[in-house]
């Protein structure tokens, strides 16, 4: 089991997120590629808001602001 942020949304943080090789984390303007699922989780939980970019409903990238966390299963 994990620990994963979870958006205002109801989006989670989740390995299937990752685009073009990398999961890309962070605010607008000081984000940061991390290939490794593992590493950018551990840099989402030293943030003081995790923030990370996921598809909307028509498939846009945009970032979202975790509001707490949600234990899953580790895929």
């Amino acid at each position: 089991m994990i620990f994963v942020p979870v958006a205002r949304d109801g989006s989670m943080f989740t390995p299937d997120l990752q685009r073009n090789g990398a999961y890309r984390i962070g605010a607008k303007g000081s984000e940061e590629d991390i290939p490794d699922f593992a590493n950018a989780l551990a840099r989402l939980n030293a943030m003081s808001v995790p923030r990370w970019r996921r598809p909307n409903e028509r498939g846009l990238w945009g970032i979202v602001s975790g509001v707490s966390w949600q234990r899953i299963e580790k895929g």
